[in-house]
């Protein structure tokens, strides 16, 4: 099979989740297995091959292991070609450790994506079914992708994200209608499936930042799409002011939303060069992000030195920010023990721990008799989480507020070597939910210096049941149903727009009066770069 050229302009980064339109099936080449390629043929329903067709490489996910980052953010992202006079392709030198989802695109067929291929050299057969002659033009949204300064973008990827019914209710779907790729000229065209009567879409193209667009359907007056350049970053890694080579830094957007034509992508990586430089393009502009490194499954560093986690704030559309110099710092462990009260088996319990606003994952493995150990950590505020169907965490054992009915957030400013996390069995129907009459809780809130934490809401269960604020001596009364699970906290902004959640207890009927003192993992928040556009 001859190679085909390989083009990286303008090709599709934005992930996908459509409805597969073409079959794949798999054989050995005759003349063996070539590593890190993904190749095969395109033909049309009756078996021909198709030429000039578009092959592109659209997301990308581990082979194993979590699939914690931007799907479409990996560099082989940028690959595309097209097929020759016998519809053969081939694209090359591919990531090993990836598997990838390639979109297929052909004049006058509908436009086909694939499940996850292993780069495994295999030759993947793929069938594009032929796109009727005639189409009820109220069936199909259409448009130009463009940029900036007006040129059409061919390549584009238009990709369906909900869909929106009859009634104009929106569905979190992409099975409004397939994917497209736009033509020379940026133009594309989407076949709405029935019952579906609008989309919103999500457009990106390589170069730009993605976009995506709402409330578009056949009648829509918008038809022409623009995609900005974005802000760019830039920053260097160092140690004992050396620059640090091969370290995989990561940025994830810290709003995690999506809010009209607001776009969320999980963490994107890039590796510092031999110089500790490392540069991110076309993020979203404006907005706020944290630049930190992954230290647990998703970790894909050649380097064992790690930062810790800071926010900042990308510049403008088309401007440039230099983060500075990210120092790396000496890492701290947690050691400890999951503790029941009868030693009963934990069975498939997991034991994980969160460190938002970095998009990572860490699973920390526990032994049979409980104890666990987890290094390498930033010296940061984390989550501390159990995922178990049996199991809670034992709130009356428990002297810190929790999180959930399964976490607590510790800060974990240095190496700890004898936590203890009580957990309890859950016992389903055993609770007494119909009790009568209220319970009057007195208490006292502080900082974790003895400060009084005053402007505290204290609410019963959910923040909207009964509820009162701490006084200016940080002490509160509060009037509950006895019937109540849990006491929540929250912090106020100063203007009192928006509500912060800072933990939660189990009511002791037994004891009226309750001290509360907030660790600093309640007001814990990531540094601030200070830096210049």
């Amino acid at each position: 099979m001859p190679d085909l050229a390989l083009s990286k302009v303008w090709s599709a980064r934005l992930a996908l989740a459509c409805l597969m339109t073409a079959f794949c099936s798999c054989t050995a080449l005759g003349q063996g297995n070539v590593l890190n390629v993904i190749q095969g043929t395109v033909s049309n329903e009756k078996g021909e091959p198709i030429p000039n067709a578009r092959v592109d490489i659209s997301t990308a996910a581990p082979i194993s292991g979590p699939a914690i980052f931007c799907p479409s953010c990996y560099l082989d992202c940028q690959k595309w070609t097209t097929t020759n006079e016998a519809g053969q392709f081939k694209i090359a030198d591919l990531d090993p450790r990836l598997e990838f989802r390639i979109v297929v695109s052909a004049a006058g067929y509908k436009t086909a994506q694939t499940e996850l291929i292993a780069p495994r050299g295999t030759n993947h057969d793929l069938t594009l079914r032929e796109r009727p002659a005639t189409v009820d033009p109220q069936r199909v949204v259409s448009g130009t992708v463009e940029n900036e300064t007006g040129i059409p973008i061919q390549g584009a990827l238009v990709t369906p994200a909900n869909t929106i019914d009859k009634q104009g209710l929106r569905s979190s779907s992409s099975k409004g209608g397939g994917p497209a790729i736009t033509d020379v000229n940026g133009y594309f065209e989407i076949d709405l499936v029935d019952g579906v009567f609008g989309v919103d879409v999500e457009i990106s193209a390589e170069g730009l930042s993605s976009r995506r667009f709402i409330d578009l359907n056949s009648d829509s007056d918008r038809k022409s799409f623009e995609l900005l350049e974005g802000a760019h970053i830039t920053g260097r890694v160092t140690s004992n002011g050396q620059a640090v080579q091969g370290m995989t830094v990561f940025v994830a957007q810290i709003d995690h939303s999506y809010k009209g034509e607001k776009l969320f992508r999980t963490a994107v990586p890039m590796t510092a060069d031999t110089e500790g430089r490392f540069e991110f393009k076309n993020l979203f502009a404006e907005q706020e992000y944290c630049v930190y490194t992954v230290v647990g499954e998703g970790d894909r560093s050649d380097s064992d030195e790690i930062i810790m986690t800071q926010k900042f704030v990308t510049p403008p559309n088309g401007r440039t920010l230099h983060i500075g110099d990210l120092t790396t710092v000496a890492p701290v462990s947690l050691s400890g023990r999951l503790e029941t009260s009868d030693q009963q088996s934990l069975g498939d319990l997991v034991l994980s721990l969160g460190r938002a606003p970095a998009w990572d994952l860490i699973r920390v493995p526990v032994s049979s008799d409980g104890s666990f150990r987890i290094e390498g950590l930033p010296p940061e505020v984390y989550e501390i989480r159990i995922a178990s169907n049996r199991f809670d965490l034992d709130a009356g054992k428990i002297d810190t507020l929790l999180w959930t009915e399964k976490s607590i957030k510790l800060f974990i400013e240095k190496s700890i070597d004898d936590f203890v996390l009580p957990i309890t069995a859950i016992e389903n129907g055993s609770g007494d939910t119909q009790q009568n009459g209220t319970q009057v809780l007195n208490g006292r809130v502080t900082l974790s210096r003895g400060k009084d934490a005053s402007g505290i809401i204290v609410s019963a269960n959910d923040g909207n049941s009964p509820k009162t604020t701490t006084s200016d001596a940080g002490s509160f009364t509060l009037e509950f149903p006895a019937g109540t699970d849990w006491i929540k906290l929250y912090k106020p902004d100063p203007d009192g727009m928006r509500f912060w959640y800072l933990g939660r207890f189990k009511p002791k009927f037994v004891d009226n009066d309750v001290n509360i003192q907030l660790g600093p993992e309640t007001t814990y928040e990531p540094d601030m770069l200070s830096v210049k556009h």
